[in-house]
C-alpha cells in the first residue's frame, strides 16, 4: 500500500473529493446562526505529503459566517482533524505488527511516540467516539477495536486499493472536522 503515497494521482484524486465536500458544505448555511458562508481557506502544514501536491495539501478548505464569524469546514479525506500528518499516513502506518507499515514510519521519519499516540487512539479513542458507535453496526463481518485500522479497511475489499482506501478515508472523513466554533 506504500506505494500508494508515492502516486501524486492518487493524492490528486483525495483533493477532488475534498473539493466535493467543500461545494456541500457551501451550499448551506452556518450551522449558528443560518448566515451566509465564506471561502476561508486556511494553511496547513502537511506532512506524507509527495511534493508533487504539497501546494494544493497546503490549505483546508473552510468557510467562514458572514454574520457571527463562525467557521464551518467540511470533512476532508485529506486531513485527520488537527493532526499534521495526512490521513493516509494515520491509516497505513497505524496498523499493529505490520512490515509495511513499519517501513512507511522508517520512510516518513514517523516518531515511535507519534506512532504509539495514533495506535492508541484507534484501539481506544476511535471505538468510543460517537461517529463510530453509530456507523459500526453496518460493518460485517464486526470491526475488532484491537486490530483497527486494517480490520476496517479490509471491510472496503472493492476495486483497487487505492480505491479501498479512498473509501475507507471518505467513511472516516466525519472524524475530520468539529461542529461550529466561533
Amino acid at each position: 500500500m506504500c506505494h500508494v503515497l508515492q502516486d501524486p494521482a492518487f493524492f490528486h484524486f483525495l483533493t477532488r473529493i475534498d473539493e466535493e465536500f467543500a461545494a456541500v458544505t457551501r451550499l448551506g448555511r452556518c450551522p449558528g446562526c443560518e448566515g451566509p458562508l465564506h471561502v476561508a481557506d486556511y494553511p496547513r502544514k502537511p506532512r506524507g505529503c509527495p511534493a508533487a501536491v504539497r501546494e494544493d495539501y497546503s490549505w483546508r478548505l473552510s468557510f467562514t459566517c458572514g454574520r457571527c464569524d463562525g467557521r464551518a469546514t467540511s470533512p476532508s479525506v485529506r486531513f485527520a482533524g488537527r493532526r499534521v500528518y495526512l490521513a493516509v499516513v494515520l491509516m497505513l502506518s497505524s496498523p499493529p505488527r505490520s512490515s509495511s507499515s513499519q517501513a512507511l514510519c522508517d520512510l516518513l521519519s514517523i516518531p515511535a511516540r507519534t506512532l504509539k499516540r495514533w495506535r492508541t487512539w484507534w484501539r481506544k479513542d476511535f471505538p468510543s467516539t460517537p461517529f463510530w458507535q453509530s456507523v459500526r453496526e453496518r460493518l460485517m463481518p464486526p470491526v475488532l477495536s484491537e486490530q483497527l485500522p486494517h480490520s476496517l479497511l479490509e471491510r472496503f475489499e472493492v476495486g483497487e486499493r487505492a480505491d479501498r482506501l479512498a473509501m475507507a478515508l471518505r467513511f472516516i472523513a466525519p472524524l475530520s472536522t468539529r461542529a461550529t466554533t466561533k
